[in-house]
């Protein structure tokens, strides 16, 4: 049997979620649609001073750079900005994003995902996905089938704390454990988030991941949320790769993932790159996929890039950049330029 690896980008969830953004506007579409807010306010006074801009200046993914690289620093850059309330900016600024997240996601087409599920998991996949939704993940825990390569500890309801008496006596805010989901990391389909993902949450005390089933359960990290084991006294935090120059992988977890993801690409027959553009800006990953290429014995039987028909002229030249970064490295690809939804029905028996 063939071994085929699924590489997700962006654009495989805009496909079945139109208000879902592109990395490139989280930042952007976050301070927007939540401007009246103490924090985006503070985010946007910050620009300014630094910059010396205007009110209406569109803060972009930018500022991810910006914060990361004072924080990298280790020290504060004015008696104004200390390095505490950069800290806490960036804290506040990845609440934004994941809120943002949960909006924009609440109509979802999970149809097309579960029927390509239903396509693909007979011949025991890896999906490498660059996303941080959960739609793949429900779609693939639906079929009983969800397999994160590196293990998940717990599958928890993050809307739940455990018995009163608990949480009275000792102060913590704890998780019930889902354990009516019992095939957790025993999934046929390895799906591989080299980014993160809106439900995993990290608890750096035992240095473990635990799964909130079906639900985005990250955000109820920021509000204070403690780990599920009874002997630690600490509490969860969001285990997302933000899209900054300053990434940092150096979680276990994380690391395990990316191993992982290097190992399915090398031992690959085929590629599926889908709704995935293939930016300069993601280094890390273009070092992954060459790496695989450096260390296979032979070369891809194909390689396959699904990107939606183009609309309008700008379609076009963003199409034909695309095209250019893929046969720069990988010379041979066949680009569908069908869209999501019609590459699972080609697929589909």
């Amino acid at each position: 049997m063939k071994k085929v690896v699924y590489f997700l980008g962006a654009g495989a969830t805009k496909a079945v979620c139109s208000t879902a953004p592109l990395n490139r506007d989280l930042v952007k579409n976050a301070l927007i649609y939540f401007q009246g807010e103490p924090e985006v306010k503070e985010i946007r006074e910050f620009m300014k001073e630094i910059f010396k801009i205007e009110e209406n200046y569109e803060v972009n993914n930018q500022i991810w750079n910006l914060l990361d690289y004072i924080i990298q620093q280790g020290r504060s850059i004015s008696h104004k900005y200390t390095f505490e309330r950069v800290s806490n900016m960036r804290n506040s600024l990845l609440s934004l994003v994941i809120r943002y997240f949960e909006q924009v996601l609440r109509e979802v087409d999970t149809g097309v995902s579960v029927k390509f599920i239903s396509a693909i998991e007979k011949y025991q996949p890896t999906i490498i996905s660059t996303n941080y939704d959960i739609i793949v993940d429900n779609a693939l825990a639906m079929r009983k089938s969800l397999n994160y390569g590196a293990k998940i500890r717990y599958a928890v309801r993050a809307d739940d704390v455990v018995k009163e008496d608990l949480n009275k006596v000792c102060g913590f805010n704890r998780p019930w454990r889902a354990v009516q989901y019992e095939n957790l990391n025993t999934g046929l389909v390895q799906l591989l988030k080299i980014h993160g993902s809106l439900n995993w949450i990290y608890c750096r005390k035992c240095d473990e991941v635990d799964l909130t089933m079906w639900q985005k359960g990250c955000q109820k990290t920021l509000t204070g949320i403690h780990c599920h084991n009874e002997c630690c006294t600490n509490k969860y935090e969001p285990l997302l790769i933000t899209p900054t120059m300053f990434k940092n992988y150096e979680n276990r977890f994380i690391k395990e993932t990316w191993n992982n993801a290097e190992k399915a690409l090398i031992e690959a027959d085929e590629l599926v790159f889908i709704g995935y553009s293939l930016k300069e800006e993601d280094y890390q990953i273009r070092c992954l996929l060459m790496n695989a290429l450096l260390n296979k014995p032979k070369n891809y039987d194909q390689v396959i890039v699904v990107e939606k028909e183009p609309e309008n002229e700008n379609d076009s030249k963003y199409l034909i950049n695309i095209h250019r970064e893929y046969k720069n490295l990988y010379r041979n690809v066949e680009f569908r330029e069908i869209g999501f939804y019609n590459y699972v029905q080609s697929i589909s028996g």
